[in-house]
C-alpha cells in the first residue's frame, strides 16, 4: 500500500516532525485527565494567592512593622529549610517500579525512607541555609532584624522535630498516591503549593483568620506559622503549650495515616506487583 502524505505534511514539509512531537506529547498528556486538572487548579491557586496578598495590603490588613515582617519571613524560611525533605517525590519511584526492592528490606519502610529523603535533601538545605544566614546577617547589620529573645529562640528550635516529621509524613502520603494514580505530577505540584499557603509561608495565617485557635487544627501551620509566632513573642504560655501539644498530636496522626495509606496501596497492587 502506497503511503500518501497528508495536506499538513505537504504544507509543513521537513518541519512536520516538530508538529508530530507536539501532537505525540499532547496525546500522551491526555492519558491522565486528573493530572491535567490538578495542574490547572495549581495555576489558578497561584493567581488567587497573589490576589489575596494584594487585597490584604490594599485593605490595610497587613499592619505589622517592617522589622517584624522581615523577621517572620526570613526566620520562618530558615525553620522550613531545616525541616525540608523531598519525600513527596517518592511517588515517582513507585511509578518506575523501584519500590519493590525497598520493601524486601527487613526494616520499617517509612522509618528508613525518612533518613533516605532527609539525606537526599541535606545538600540543598545546607546551601540554601548558608544563603539565608547571609541574608539574615546583612539584615541584622542594617538594623532590619533586631528582635532576639533566647527563650523564644529555644522554643522555636524545639518545634523542629515536629516540623520535620509532619512534613515528611505528609510528603510520603502524597507519594503513596502513586499506588492509585497513573500520573502524580499534578498532585505533587499542588501539594507543594497548598502547603506553602497553609503553613503561612506566603502570608501570616492570622491575616485571613484572626482566631488563633483555628490554626491549631491546621497541621501545616507547625511548619512555619506557629514557630514564628513563638519566636516573635506573640504567644502566651498557654498558646505555646498548645503548639507543642498540637505538634505531637499531628505527628502521631500523620504517622498512623501514612502507615494506613501504605497498607491500602500495597493491598491494591499485591495482585499485579509493583
Amino acid at each position: 500500500m502506497t503511503y500518501t502524505t497528508t495536506r499538513l505534511e505537504t504544507i509543513l514539509g521537513k518541519y512536520y516532525k516538530y508538529w508530530y512531537l507536539i501532537l505525540f506529547r499532547f496525546k500522551g498528556r491526555t492519558v491522565s485527565v486528573f493530572d491535567n486538572v490538578q495542574f490547572v487548579i495549581g495555576q489558578i491557586l497561584v493567581l488567587l494567592s497573589s490576589l489575596t496578598v494584594w487585597w490584604l495590603a490594599n485593605n490595610k490588613v497587613i499592619d505589622a512593622s517592617l522589622q517584624e515582617k522581615w523577621t517572620y519571613f526570613v526566620l520562618g524560611e530558615l525553620f522550613f529549610n531545616i525541616i525540608f525533605t523531598f519525600s513527596e517525590y517518592g511517588g515517582y519511584q513507585i511509578l518506575r517500579g523501584d519500590f519493590t526492592g525497598k520493601l524486601l528490606h527487613p526494616v520499617n519502610f517509612i522509618r528508613t525512607q525518612f533518613f533516605f529523603w532527609y539525606g537526599e535533601s541535606t545538600l540543598q538545605n545546607l546551601v540554601k541555609g548558608l544563603v539565608l544566614l547571609a541574608i539574615l546577617a546583612v539584615m541584622i547589620a542594617a538594623g532590619q532584624i533586631t528582635f532576639f529573645e533566647p527563650l523564644y529562640f529555644l522554643l522555636y528550635l524545639g518545634l523542629i522535630p515536629f516540623g520535620v516529621l509532619i512534613l515528611y509524613l505528609a510528603g510520603m502520603m502524597v507519594a503513596f498516591s502513586a499506588f492509585f494514580l497513573r500520573q502524580i505530577n499534578g498532585v505533587t505540584n499542588n501539594y507543594l503549593f497548598v502547603i506553602t499557603i497553609a503553613m503561612g509561608r506566603t502570608f501570616p495565617l492570622d491575616l485571613l483568620i484572626p482566631n488563633l485557635y483555628v490554626h491549631f487544627l491546621n497541621p501545616f501551620a507547625y511548619l512555619f506559622y506557629h514557630p514564628m509566632q513563638i519566636y516573635l513573642g506573640n504567644y502566651s504560655n498557654i498558646l505555646t503549650g498548645l503548639t507543642y501539644l498540637g505538634g505531637l498530636v499531628w505527628t502521631i496522626v500523620f504517622n498512623f495515616l501514612a502507615e494506613y495509606v501504605l497498607k491500602l496501596g500495597l493491598k491494591k497492587n499485591e495482585s499485579v506487583g509493583l
